[in-house]
């Protein structure tokens, strides 16, 4: 399929942030399985702080931290919920080599800030991802809380609902519902939100936010 000109695409009106950023996006909140995550990552020994508490929110997974696994640990258990399944094989995948999973995954968090297209292909060179289970629906999630929660952050989250929502309800005919989306698609996106952004006057985040939540307005 011929790609869709983005450049084309107008902001629906229904996607702009109607709530301030900081009550709806910053305290995005998702129950986590705390136990869990705490008593297997004990199991497999890995490195990083544990998820704790009932809960988290976006701004609770974007603190900074000192260890790129705490990060890690944090945005798993978030957008994971309390939907558990292929988080033992995304686990065994970095257990499998601590050392080389540190450096790509700091790598891919520092290029995040500036490259979009670049730090998603450390996490998905070519047609593989760099961890099993570990998809872009995953690792965008990694790559937008790296930021920290800047505003103005290049990298933001695409999962089915946002892909779905932008395909069906936006006009980007060419997106695949599901993924797995190459880095150029994934370049395309922060840079389509980017734009909108822009013209709302907003933050790119909040457009995502708006589009993965749609379905509630519908």
């Amino acid at each position: 399929m011929k790609m869709t000109d983005l450049s084309a695409l107008p902001l629906p009106l229904w996607a702009l942030p109607t709530v301030p950023r900081r009550l709806a996006v910053e305290q995005h909140r998702i129950r986590i399985q705390a136990d869990w995550w705490r008593e297997t990552l004990d199991r497999l020994e890995l490195p990083g702080a544990r998820p704790a508490g009932p809960t988290l929110t976006r701004a609770e997974v974007w603190v900074p931290s000192d260890d790129v696994f705490t990060l890690l640990w944090r945005t798993l258990a978030w957008g994971s919920g309390s939907h558990l399944r292929q988080n033992v094989r995304r686990l065994k995948s970095i257990q499998a080599d601590v050392p080389a999973a540190r450096a790509v995954l700091t790598e891919a968090a520092e290029v995040s800030l500036v490259d979009p297209a670049r730090a998603f292909a450390l996490l998905r060179p070519g047609r593989h991802n760099r961890f099993r289970s570990f998809g872009p629906s995953f690792f965008t999630k990694f790559l937008y809380f790296a930021g920290g929660g800047a505003p103005d952050h290049p990298c933001l989250i695409l999962d089915r609902v946002v892909a779905t929502t932008l395909r069906e309800r936006c006009g980007w005919a060419s997106l695949h519902r599901s993924g797995p989306w190459p880095a150029v698609t994934y370049e395309r996106y922060c840079a389509l939100l980017a734009r909108w952004a822009e013209a709302a006057r907003c933050a790119p985040d909040e457009l995502e936010f708006t589009l993965f939540t749609s379905h509630l307005r519908l």
